[in-house]
C-alpha cells in the first residue's frame, strides 16, 4: 500500500509557525518518518504572496526528488498577473505540472462563471485535476462549479468533520468531487463514505506541515474496509488523477 499525500505545503509562512517546513529536504524527513511515500506539494508562497513566483520555486524544490509532484495556483488572467488560461496550461504541462490549486477567498476572486469559467473549461479540456480548500470556498459555489464542470475533478480539501452533512449532500449530488481525509477525522467516517459513495471518492491527506501526518496515515490503516479499498484512498485515487503509475 502506497501513501501519496494529497495536501500538504512547504515555504515559509508570512507569520513564521514553529516547526514549519520550509523546504523539500525537511518534507522528505518528515514523510519518511511517518510512512509515507510520496506527496502533492504546493508552495506557500503561491498563496501568500505571488502565485506565479510560488509555482517557480515549486518546481525547484521538487526538482531532485521523483515522489514529489509539484502542484500549481492558478487564477483567473483579467489583471495580467497570469497569462490566459490555455498558456498556463500549457507551461504547467511542459514543466511536468499535472494539477493546480485555487484560492479565490486569499486572492479575491470568485469562483462564477463570469469569473473563472474560461479557466474552468480549459483545464476541463486537459484533464487538470482542481484542488481547493474548504476554507477558501462555500458548498454552493462547489455544488455549482461541479455542476457547470462535470468533466473536471475537482478535490476539496482540508473539509472538518463536523460539516458532513453539507459534505454528503455534496458527494451525493456530484460525481466529480472527491475529498481529502486530512481534516475528516470523523469516526467511522472512512467506512461511512466508502458504503456510501465508493472509495474512488477520498484521497489520502494530511495538511503537512499544519499538522502531524500520522493520525491521517492511522486513519486509513486501520479503516474497516477491504485493502482493495485501502490502497485505492493511501495513493491509488491521486495517482490515478494525476495519470502516474
Amino acid at each position: 500500500m502506497q501513501f501519496i499525500d494529497a495536501n500538504c505545503c512547504i515555504g515559509k509562512l508570512s507569520v513564521p509557525l514553529p516547526g514549519y517546513i520550509d523546504n523539500a529536504k525537511e518534507l522528505a524527513k518528515v514523510m519518511k518518518q511517518a510512512g509515507i511515500d510520496g506527496a502533492l506539494v504546493y508552495h506557500i508562497s503561491s498563496k501568500e504572496y505571488s502565485p506565479t513566483y510560488g509555482n517557480n520555486w515549486i518546481l525547484d524544490e521538487v526538482a531532485d526528488y521523483g515522489n514529489l509532484y509539484p502542484c500549481w495556483a492558478v487564477m483567473p488572467h483579467h489583471t495580467g498577473e497570469m497569462p490566459p488560461p490555455v498558456e498556463i496550461v500549457e507551461s504547467m504541462l511542459e514543466n511536468g505540472v499535472r494539477t493546480v490549486r485555487v484560492f479565490p477567498k486569499t486572492h479575491n476572486w470568485s469562483l462564477s462563471e463570469w469569473s473563472c469559467g474560461t479557466l474552468l473549461s480549459v483545464l476541463q479540456e486537459r484533464s487538470i485535476p482542481l484542488f481547493i480548500d474548504y476554507n477558501e470556498t462555500s458548498v454552493d459555489q462547489i455544488y455549482g462549479l461541479c455542476k457547470q464542470h462535470t468533466g473536471l475533478a475537482v478535490v476539496l480539501t482540508g473539509a472538518p468533520f463536523r460539516f458532513s452533512r453539507l459534505i454528503y449532500a455534496l458527494l451525493s449530488e456530484t460525481s466529480n468531487l472527491y475529498l481529502d481525509t486530512s481534516m475528516f477525522q470523523l469516526h467511522g467516517g472512512i467506512e461511512d463514505v466508502c458504503a456510501k459513495f465508493s472509495a474512488r471518492r477520498l484521497l489520502f491527506g494530511t495538511s503537512i506541515p499544519l499538522f502531524n501526518p500520522e493520525p491521517s496515515v492511522m486513519a486509513v490503516q486501520y479503516a474497516g474496509i477491504s485493502d482493495e479499498e485501502k490502497s485505492m484512498i493511501a495513493g491509488g485515487n491521486l495517482l490515478k488523477l494525476l495519470g502516474v503509475s
